[in-house]
């Protein structure tokens, strides 16, 4: 026994020496990895001298005489704060992920090669290298920057950890990053496949009511009133048809359900939910007489944060820029003379196409009618910790087969689909756009610039010094047959279903200086008129419950300063509970309810429809919104369908249109014998919602405050790792807002509240002083968890409080910390 015990007090000792070398070897591992901040960086390609002040933020101020020796700072420094994080987004978009990690992200990295990105992208570049110099300069001067910067400093923590090998940065890594876009923000990719599941399980069902877009409901559109909405909607009742189903039985749902998991795990992975706000004010609405702009994009919240803010004064060229990470054009932005900001267009330029290949000979594919060539590519996966596995991709005319992943990943014996989308079929000139956005001199270079974007679609807001505002709906809208439904499978093999164009940017949806004064845009529907030759633009656009409440807020004041945009980019209130929440009490109140069930009535009854995080209202609302919505698909569905249809766009718009029909087939559980209605399912959602709440947060129903559930953790890769959550994330922090509210902090549902998505940034700007702007981002600027950037903003950021950007030279200096200086060898 004394042994025993012997041994055991040793054993503990002996863990505890090496959990102390590991620290010590952690910790100081992570102080060596900060990058420096002082000193002096010289290299052969730069021309003259270049001074990088980082402000008490932490954000990198770069002065140079030449704009490309400016661009060689911007890459070294991205890579002092970011490295890591650039790494990742790279293996990411070049299906090199499973080389790091191992067996576990194969799924992941065969479907992403299937998409092509990366050849498409050197294509790109090889076939274009002469026609646009100055963006292959910029690119290769960015990666100069970048590969200096691994070559001359310490590597991050997470490359020591992981065993990382560096290698150069490219122009090809660099677009590749650009080219995952189209993919992540593509609903229709995963819409199209789950509606075409969905017809095969249940025929007898109109699967269509599931996906119904703005056509249940009066549309709330970019370009007109809600009067006027309301008005052509009575006039127009062949609005409130859903399209038809064009579709026939598909086999082997298994494996489609398996293609969508894995593409919605994809796009958790990168941006698990989007919707976006941006709002543009003319004089007449503001107290200082001039244009304003606000914009809080919504994508996946990481740690560090998606965006990089960096300052360019290079030259006669300045800009200060929101960049994602390895890209060096900034997406959003601003300077003196103009400002823009960015919201998804949501329209729909994906499709999915059934092939049909020649039996006896699988290098042919039938297209329009004819046998035509499939490009059979094969490339390398190799895999950490195992064998390199083999992909193969065909390639038709439409675009990569992605069920030949089903095949390699699963038993699939169903029809081979393809997928194409419009960034595959188009020149891309998306970066070119962003470049000449910065540089444009006035208005009308400005919408010039934005006529090269294609794919994804973008609402393009922009406000002047010379007090001019507009939008445009930027991106190629495809023009299809009439008789397409756009969001089921598609024909591949007859024709009959091919794009039949693009409209012309000229006929594409814009505003510019509108007599009401403002323009609103929340990834909602650009307008139920004709758009060029489309007569109903098609997208898969995001419920109308945030363009609504920011409208309606909008239109009560004509003296709109900082504050109030502020205040309106924090606004909590949900626009929907309206109509929703006297039908749940109505069905509520006969029938016979429990004490505590009363009292959550009550409570209800005198909710004033905001979402504060200390909010008991808002947790029930949102607790029984959520159980309804399991009780009324769940059968349909099943749980391995409701997460992706959850994350849908479209599943929201159901849900109201479902609300207001007591008569859907949906209310009835088709796995019972009984039949049960809506008031039915509202009850049984309302109590499992109660039985939930007092499960998580215990008997004091005044206890259940909204904050206690949805909560906000900003999460480092690492931090999803037991035991080290701790160290590398930030927070967790109580979390106002919610799911389709204008401070828009989502969730993936199904009884999970913990915040995955919002505003990745929210900045606003008023001309009558651009060089006082103010933002804030989610966590901080850098990357380093020493870095005291590391998560600096994110108190500020959940509280809804801004700071002001360092803009002009008197400000970079007065709110200097460090100076980096870039010179030529002596």
């Amino acid at each position: 026994m004394k042994a025993l015990r012997r041994l055991v007090k040793y054993g503990f000792l002996a863990l505890l020496v090496v959990a102390l070398i590991v620290t010590v070897w952690f910790n100081a591992r992570a102080k060596a990895a900060l990058p420096m901040l002082d000193g002096e960086v010289r290299h052969e390609t730069l021309s003259g001298e270049v001074r990088v002040v980082r402000d008490d933020w932490g954000v990198p101020h770069i002065l140079a005489a030449d704009e490309l020796d400016g661009y060689f700072a911007l890459g070294y420094v991205m890579a002092q704060d970011r490295l890591f994080q650039m790494e990742l987004m790279r293996r990411l978009a070049g299906g090199q992920l499973s080389e790091l990690v191992g067996k576990p992200a194969v799924r992941v990295d065969r479907i992403v090669r299937g998409f092509r990105l990366r050849p498409k992208a050197a294509d790109y570049l090889a076939m274009h290298q002469d026609s646009h110099p100055e963006i292959r300069a910029i690119s290769e001067r960015f990666c100069a920057g970048i590969n200096h910067f691994m070559d001359t400093e310490e590597l991050p923590l997470e490359f020591a950890v992981l065993g990382i090998q560096k290698r150069p940065f490219t122009p090809v890594d660099c677009l590749s990053i650009g080219a995952i876009l189209p993919i992540t923000f593509a609903d229709g990719l995963r819409e199209d496949a789950l509606n075409t599941i969905l017809k095969a399980i249940h025929p007898d069902l109109d699967t269509d009511e599931l996906f119904p877009g703005y056509h249940k409901e009066v549309p709330v559109t970019v370009m007109e009133t809600l009067e006027e909405a309301a008005q052509w909607a009575a006039e127009h009742p062949e609005h409130y048809q859903v399209a038809g189903n064009n579709d026939k039985a598909l086999a082997s749902v298994a494996a489609m359900r398996s293609l969508v998991a894995d593409l919605h795990d994809i796009r958790t992975m990168i941006t698990p939910a989007l919707g976006s706000n941006s709002w543009v004010a003319g004089p007449s609405r503001t107290k200082s007489g001039r244009a304003m702009l606000a914009n809080d994009p919504h994508i996946g919240f990481t740690n560090p944060s998606i965006w990089y803010e960096a300052n360019i004064k290079a030259g006669d060229f300045e800009w200060y820029g929101w960049y994602l990470p390895l890209i060096p054009f900034s997406l959003i932005g601003h300077n003196r003379h103009h400002s823009w900001a960015l919201t998804m267009l949501a329209n729909d330029d994906v499709d999915l196409y059934r092939e049909e290949f020649k039996p006896d000979d699988p290098t042919k594919v039938k297209y329009k009618g004819e046998w035509t060539d499939v490009l059979i590519e094969e490339e390398e996966v190799p895999v950490r910790f195992g064998a390199t596995e083999t992909a193969q991709i065909r390639v038709t005319k439409h675009g990569p087969v992605i069920t030949d992943l089903l095949s390699a990943l699963m038993e699939y014996n169903g029809p081979d689909v393809s997928m194409s989308w419009v960034w595959q079929h188009l020149e891309y000139t998306d970066m070119i756009a962003f470049h000449r956005m910065a540089r444009a001199k006035s208005i009308e270079e400005f919408e010039a610039a934005v006529a090269l974007i294609t794919s994804p679609g973008l609402n393009v807001s922009y406000a002047d010094a010379e007090d001019n505002i507009a939008w445009w709906a930027a991106g190629r809208i495809p023009i299809r047959p009439p008789h397409v439904n756009n969001k089921a499978l598609l024909d591949g093999a007859s024709g009959k279903d091919e794009i039949l164009g693009y409209v012309d940017f000229a006929d594409n949806p814009k505003l510019i200086n509108p007599e009401w004064g403002y323009i609103a845009t929340a990834n909602n529907k650009s307008t139920f008129k004709s758009v060029g030759d489309v007569p109903d633009m098609q997208g898969y656009w995001q419920p109308g419950d945030r363009a609504a409440r920011i409208e309606e807020v909008l239109d009560t004041r004509d003296d709109w300063d900082i504050e109030g945009f502020q205040a309106l980019q924090f606004d909590d209130k949900a626009w929907a509970a309206d109509f929703i929440l006297p039908r749940i009490l109505n069905s509520l109140r006969i029938v016979d309810l429990t004490r505590d069930e009363k009292e959550a009535v009550a409570i209800l009854e005198h909710w004033d429809h905001l979402h504060g995080k200390d909010s008991v209202g808002a947790m029930l609302y949102q607790m029984i919104n959520d159980r309804i919505m399991y009780h009324l698909l769940a059968d349909e569905l099943g749980e391995g369908l409701l997460g992706p249809y959850h994350s849908l766009a479209d599943s929201w718009n159901f849900y109201k249109f479902a609300m207001k029909t007591p008569s859907s087939a949906y209310w009835n559980k088709i796995d019972t014998p009984d039949i049960e209605t809506q008031g039915a399912i509202i009850v049984q959602g309302f109590r499992a919602a109660i039985a939930f709440l007092r499960e998580e947060l215990g008997d004091d129903i005044h206890a259940w405050e909204w904050g206690k559930l949805h909560t906000m953790t900003f999460k480092h890769p690492f931090g999803y790792i037991p035991g080290l959550g701790g160290i590398f994330n930030v927070g967790p922090f109580p979390a106002s807002g919610g799911d389709r509210i204008v401070n828009n902090m989502l969730y993936l549902g199904n009884g999970n509240f913990e915040v995955v998505a919002g505003p990745s940034t929210r900045r606003v700007i008023d001309f009558a002083d651009p060089e006082t702007a103010y933002a804030i981002l989610p966590t901080g600027n850098s990357g380093h968890i020493k870095s005291p950037h590391y998560g600096d903003q994110a108190p500020l950021f959940m509280d809804g409080k801004y700071r002001v950007v360092n803009f002009t030279r008197d400000q970079i200096e007065a709110h200097k910390k460090h100076e980096l200086i870039f010179a030529p060898p002596n």
